[in-house]
């Protein structure tokens, strides 16, 4: 019996089999044929481009039969393999293989029929207006074409397949896009001249959302959106938020904006109720399914946001954020306001509740007007600070405040050793900035000493007043400060009148200001130096300036020749004439400017430059001629008669002058005899030995007089 059952089924597996290569010979000839039928049918519609309209509904059918038949195949194989594994897997892996080979080919033609299909269906759906229908064909097209898995590139068709998707894709578009803008229009917006700009729905083909789909399907909708957002930012939320405009809605289809000024920023009020009607607008009409939940105000909102966020932000609400305590009372309206309108873009589904982005700006206002408040204060300061140096008020020294009788103790007297004068700063002129300045600092600690919340900014940006002078008056005026005398002398003079204030200012609100800062450094030493520093500096850079002048006045004056020729140079006269001048133009526009004692040492440090320099130009010379020893007096004695009165009291120029009484003992050397420079000489204790040396009185002696045994007695007498 066993050998029996063992038999029947040898016999019935052989049956089976032979029953399976018939089978799948039989739909290897099929697939063949279909194979070139398909092939055929592709090269007369898309490379001979014959027109072949009837077979291709039966090629379809005839694929989807034969791979039904491929399938059941495929399942009683793997059946088979089950059971036959041990004795006849190499003979069924035979026709598994060949099996795969035949559904491989059959693939590649039921793929070439889909896209035939689809190829068919787009042009269709376009003409009936299912550009949804359209749209996703043509994306079934793309993925087959592009399927990285897929064997169709190696076919001859493929280049023309993908040509003709490429022209179906392309023609699409621009079909679409062209539809869309007539549905959506805009007008005034390439005239720049133009002050009316409109946008128009014209929604009565109904067809609107259809075609916004369809573009979204093919990844295309985005460069809409984001030109629509560009042309709404540039055109319409800008100019309502920055411009004095009117806006109103005609039909109901016309958004209308129309500027009335340029650049005349509206009240807030308007701001935000023209663009409240605005996003009505907007919701009315494109409040459109795109795909899921997602509306076409959603997709627009990532290209909106952050720009309408910034600049509500930035030229609206930062405007109307209070500076005064008064004012910070009557915000909670605009509060209010402002999330009013964030509600209502939440209500119509532009932003969630999660993206209220006006909130944070408003729940910090305390923030906000400080940080106003001290915005504010700072711009005031730079205004002061570019106004005009030489706008100048005198600066008279306050009197000293006098002891009350009954605080004073009259049996005791007190040896006064300090100037009364001591603490005080001295008569000059200074800038009306300088005192504006001043007393916008004083403002700003006042404000300080009532406001205890904010009080370390205040104090802290009167700190930041002072260090923008010391930065920003340079750089404003620094062409006027490099080259006008009187200009510069103020600067200084500011500087200073800036640093004797800042001396007192921290210890004398220190008091003043609400106990929980008094624990910090309040002070303002560390500016006085920086202040001193940056107008001595100009100042000094100013004098040495005006030196180098007197230098290249006397650099051609002929001195350099002197002794070459047997009378000065006509121009040696006019150098010194014109140094003299120069000193005295000085005098004109310093005396009355700088403090007496600030203008003398800088006047006398540039006359002893100039004397210092005449002097070695003098005992350099090798040979002077009497004649020009004669005419080196008269100018010299010139110099002597006028540099004096260039001091407001011409008998301390030998305070401010160090090399004054050399010049003179100079003068008296050119026009002295042998036996009255012995004399001054004394024996190296007279007033000739005091300013010269010993080998500067030789050269001299050498220089002016003739080598006689008198000279020489004279030279070797001088130690």
């Amino acid at each position: 019996m066993t050998s029996f059952l063992t038999d029947v089924l040898i016999t019935a597996n052989k049956f089976e089999k032979v029953n399976l290569n018939e089978k799948i010979a039989e739909i290897q000839k099929e697939i063949t044929k279909l194979k070139y039928d398909i092939k055929d049918f592709m090269d007369d519609n898309y490379v001979e481009f014959a027109s072949k309209f009837t077979r291709d509904q039966h090629l379809v059918a005839k694929g989807e039969e034969l791979l039904e038949e491929m399938n059941v195949l495929q399942t009683r194989i793997d059946d088979e393999i089950k059971v036959q594994l041990s004795g006849s897997t190499k003979e069924l892996k035979t026709l598994s293989q060949g099996l795969k080979e035949s559904n491989m080919m059959l693939q590649l033609s039921n793929q070439l029929l889909t896209l035939h299909e689809c190829m068919k269906s787009i042009k269709d759906y376009q003409e009936k207006k299912r550009y949804v229908d359209a749209a996703k064909a043509l994306g079934n097209m793309q993925t087959i074409l592009y399927n990285p898995q897929s064997d169709l590139r190696d076919l001859d068709i493929y280049m023309a397949i993908e040509t003709e998707y490429m022209n179906l894709f392309t023609s699409f578009l621009s079909n679409a896009s062209l539809l869309l803008h007539e549905r959506i229009c805009w007008t005034g917006v390439e005239d720049k001249d133009s002050k009316a700009v409109t946008l128009s729905v014209k929604n009565d083909f109904d067809d609107m959302q259809d075609l916004i789909q369809g573009l979204h399907y093919i990844d295309n909708l985005s460069n809409h959106l984001h030109e629509f957002t560009i042309t709404l930012i540039d055109h319409v939320i800008d100019p309502i938020i920055n411009d004095d405009c009117s806006v109103y809605v005609i039909d109901e289809k016309i958004f209308t904006i129309e500027i009335l000024y340029k650049k005349k920023p509206p009240s807030f009020k308007s701001v935000f109720y023209n663009l409240e009607m605005l996003f009505k607008f907007l919701h009315q009409h494109f409040d459109l399914i795109i795909h899921d939940d997602e509306t076409f105000l959603k997709q627009i909102q990532p290209h909106l946001l952050d720009r309408l966020s910034a600049m509500l932000t930035a030229d609206c609400i930062s405007q109307i954020i209070p500076t005064s305590s008064a004012d910070l009372k009557n915000f909670e309206p605009i509060v209010k306001t402002i999330n009013d309108f964030q509600y209502f873009l939440v209500e119509i589904g532009f932003i969630t509740n999660e993206q209220l982005f006006l909130s944070e700006y408003t729940k910090n206002i305390d923030k906000l007007f400080i940080d106003r408040v001290c915005q504010d204060l700072l711009a005031k300061a730079r205004n002061i600070m570019k106004k005009d140096l030489h706008d100048c008020i005198t600066y008279e020294p306050e009197e000293a405040p006098e002891c009350p009788e009954d605080n004073c103790i009259s049996e005791i007297k007190i040896d006064t050793k300090l100037s009364e004068n001591s603490f005080q700063f001295p008569k000059c002129q200074i800038s009306k900035n300088a005192k504006e300045t001043v007393e916008l600092a004083r403002s700003i600690l006042d404000e300080a000493c009532n406001t205890d919340s904010c009080a370390i900014r205040l104090f802290y940006t009167c700190r930041n007043v002072f260090e923008m002078y010391s930065g920003l008056v340079p750089e404003h005026h620094r062409k006027f400060l490099e080259t006008i005398p009187q200009q510069v002398a103020v600067f200084h003079n500011n500087c200073m009148y800036l640093a004797h204030h800042l001396l007192t200012l921290g210890h004398e609100y220190r008091d003043k200001l609400p106990e929980s800062i008094q624990k910090y450094n309040l002070t303002f030493a560390d500016q006085i130096l920086i202040l001193r520093n940056v107008g001595s500096t100009y100042f000094l850079e100013h004098m040495k300036y005006q030196r180098n002048i007197i230098f290249d006045i006397l650099k051609e004056s002929g001195l350099s020749a002197l002794g070459q020729a047997s009378e000065l140079q006509p121009s040696t006269e006019r150098a010194l004439r014109q140094c003299i001048r120069q000193l005295e133009l000085l005098k004109t526009v310093w005396l009355d400017v700088l403090p007496v004692n600030v203008y003398c040492r800088a006047v006398g440090c540039i006359m002893n430059s100039m004397v210092e320099d005449l002097i070695l130009r003098v005992i350099s010379v090798e040979d002077i001629p009497v004649d020009d020893a004669t005419e080196l007096v008269t100018l010299f004695d010139m110099i002597v008669k006028r540099a004096p009165i260039i001091f407001p009291d011409p008998r301390e120029i030998h305070e401010h002058v160090r090399k004054w009484e050399k010049f003179l003992e100079l003068i008296k050397v050119l026009g002295a005899s042998l036996k009255e420079i012995e004399i001054r000489w004394g024996g190296g204790k007279g007033p000739l030995a005091r300013e010269f040396t010993a080998s500067q009185v030789k050269q001299l002696i050498r220089a002016l007089f003739q080598n006689t045994e008198r000279r020489s007695n004279l030279l070797s007498s001088i130690k």
